[in-house]
């Protein structure tokens, strides 16, 4: 549950990012310390569904956007083994060849 928690920090963070604010100004949009928006950041509390919903509001997001977790692919297939790889690049050439 951990990683879950490290990726909706992440997720948050990229947001913010993109958004172009602080820790602080983001806290301040949504009435809670800067030190809670930091925690979720780094993975440390849950947001709650309430700080969850201002947080999408004051981002201009959606609440899907904290959750959304596209690596999970990429995590699987970075854990593969080579012979695991090459029996998937196969079975990738099959179904180009199929359509």
């Amino acid at each position: 549950m951990d990683n879950v928690k490290k990726k909706i920090g992440n997720n948050l963070k990229k947001i913010r990012l993109e958004k172009g604010l602080k820790q602080s100004e983001l806290a301040e949009l949504v009435g809670v310390e800067d030190k809670t928006i930091s925690r979720i950041e780094v993975g440390g509390n849950y947001p709650s569904m309430d700080l969850l919903v201002r947080l999408a509001g004051a981002l201009d997001c959606e609440l899907v956007d904290f959750v959304n977790f596209s690596d999970k692919v990429v995590d699987s297939i970075n854990e593969l083994s080579k012979d695991d790889l090459k029996v998937l690049e196969k079975f990738v050439c099959i179904l180009k060849n199929k359509i």
